[in-house]
């Protein structure tokens, strides 16, 4: 009896010993792991500028949008549905008052008008659920004046109708705001839709489709030129990445144009589930994510695509004012096929020409781990600086992966008077979470570093 309670005891303390031992090992294996694949990276590219906190550590978001308004002054608003504004070239921020949202969707839109007054789009949820939103404006006088009640710009076409992806711009002449989104129309259709406000968004013209040619099109994206002329891109399945314009003030569209085919086209089945259309286009149709920018001369859309190594690249698509094709260059320098370069934001400075173009990047992170917000500029959009880092830190991919499933990802850059301001999500500090970020990056020193 007594050998076989020593065996027993014997073999229960080698089981403890294994129960302890293997978990330790686990975790020794998994802190080794992560100091050679995550900790332990260095990335090279110099840093444009010092990073500011824009919102508070509660106020955070991933979708953001931000302008710069009169006097040289800042503003703009994430999924938080807070408003921010600096008057200090993005040193300082503090909160500025905030149109009343119920059930806010998410998808804002900040934007500067010509006489100084600030407008804000956003989608919000029409009974409080998931399954409706409605696109509505908000618009004020001034940093200083209260935001107007918000108006919902078109009432649904169904019960369970809904407005998706909105886009918002300003004819900087006549101050007409103009708005693009995609439009439920019953049970099995969307569309995208245009309509015009020329009273500072207190009324709306009623949607107009913008193209009965365009098929499964998404993230429509809006831009006024100088002149008036207005345009609009996007993608879908039958052009890839499409462009067209409106020569009578909105009124009317072009047949679209292709910009640019894509490697990587989530059009056809983004914004369905089990064949039913619903409103999800930021969290699934994640991909190409155009801007679009007019500057009078050209027309420039800056998108993310498949590269021909099978990773993610920025990409510039130029056109002639007529949308004549004129070239497509790589914004991105070439990488070795194992970095991701994507969700790309483009800004013009109005004040100097010069181009801007930011996106996540995880080069110097041979396992893809890390992400830094990165940025370059170009006189042309042919050739562009080595990128500089917007982002001091690194966010880890899952959680820039998982706001971007769960909340959207939308970053924002603005530019004027020769630096740039981009704004980014960035998870390094908080936990399970995301502040938002920005830097001021002159230009001068990007083209004066690189001789370009």
């Amino acid at each position: 009896m007594t050998g076989r309670w020593t065996f027993r005891t014997r073999s229960q303390r080698h089981l403890a010993v294994e129960l302890f031992a293997i978990p330790a090992v686990i975790v020794l294996v998994a802190l080794l792991l992560y100091e050679l694949t995550n900790h332990k990276i260095h990335n090279p590219r110099p840093l444009g500028g010092t990073n500011v906190l824009v919102t508070a550590r509660s106020d955070g978001g991933s979708e953001m949008s931000f302008a710069a308004a009169s006097g040289g002054s800042l503003f703009g608003t994430t999924d938080s549905f807070r408003v921010w504004a600096s008057t200090d070239g993005g040193r300082t921020w503090r909160r500025s008052g905030a149109p009343s949202v119920s059930c806010g969707f998410g998808w804002p839109r900040a934007l500067a008008g010509p006489r100084g007054e600030e407008i804000l789009g956003f989608l919000v949820e029409r009974g409080c659920n998931r399954l409706t939103s409605a696109l509505e404006v908000s618009t004020r006088s001034g940093a200083n004046t209260r935001w107007s009640p918000a108006v919902q710009v078109a009432r649904p076409t169904w019960k369970y109708g809904f407005d998706d992806a909105p886009s918002l711009a300003v004819d900087t002449r006549s101050g007409r705001i103009y708005a693009a989104w995609s439009r439920n129309l019953d049970s099995k259709h969307t569309t995208v839709v245009t309509s015009t406000s020329d009273d500072d968004g207190r009324t709306w013209s009623a949607p107009r489709t913008l193209s009965p040619l365009l098929s499964y099109p998404h993230w429509t994206q809006l831009a006024v030129a100088p002149d008036g002329t207005v345009y609009a891109a996007g993608i879908d399945v039958r052009y890839g990445l499409w462009v067209t314009r409106s020569t009578d003030g909105g009124h009317s569209f072009e047949p679209p144009h292709r910009a640019a085919p894509l490697l990587a086209n989530p059009a056809r089945w983004c914004g369905l589930t089990g064949f039913t259309p619903i409103p999800n286009e930021i969290r699934t149709c994640s991909g190409p994510d155009p801007t679009l920018l007019a500057d009078g001369k050209r027309v420039l859309v800056v998108y993310d695509d498949a590269g021909a190594n099978g990773t993610g690249d920025v990409f510039l698509a130029a056109l002639d004012a007529q949308l004549h094709p004129l070239f497509r260059a790589r914004v991105t320098p070439p990488d070795r096929g194992k970095s991701e370069q994507y969700t790309p934001t483009a800004t013009v400075d109005p004040d100097t020409g010069t181009i801007w173009a930011c996106w996540y990047d995880t080069t110097y992170d041979p396992n893809a781990h890390r992400a830094w917000f990165t940025c370059s500029a170009s006189h042309t959009g042919r050739t562009w600086t080595p990128p500089e880092r917007a982002a001091a830190q690194p966010s880890g991919t899952d959680d820039i992966g998982f706001y971007a499933f769960e909340n959207g990802l939308y970053p924002s850059v603005v530019a004027a008077q020769g630096v740039a301001h981009p704004f980014w999500a960035d998870s390094h500090v908080i936990a399970n979470g995301v502040d938002a970020y920005t830097a001021a990056l002159p230009e001068l020193d990007a083209f004066a570093l690189f001789g370009r």
